[in-house]
């Protein structure tokens, strides 16, 4: 799903990964998703069906805990995607 703004523009690009069979609490937000370096330790990352719980450098560097706003503003997006 892409969505609109989820406020956390101190970490732009932002992307969040909510595990299929888990709820939002359970996310994974990753800051700067617009460095190709980034982006491709996410694909790394997301491609990896043996040990999904690995995550590469860039994505434990990048990975962020989200503010009270930044979860509403997801939580929204969610129910807005259904």
């Amino acid at each position: 799903m892409v969505s609109r703004c989820l406020d956390a523009c101190e970490h732009s690009n932002a992307v969040v990964f909510i595990p299929v069979d888990s709820d939002a609490d359970e996310s994974v937000w990753i800051g700067g998703a617009n460095v190709d370096e980034t982006t491709a330790d996410v694909v790394t990352w997301l491609s990896d069906d043996t040990n999904p719980a690995r995550r590469p450098a860039l994505v434990d560097i990048r990975q962020f805990s989200p503010t009270r706003l930044n979860r509403h503003e997801l939580e929204e997006e969610v129910e807005r995607g259904r």
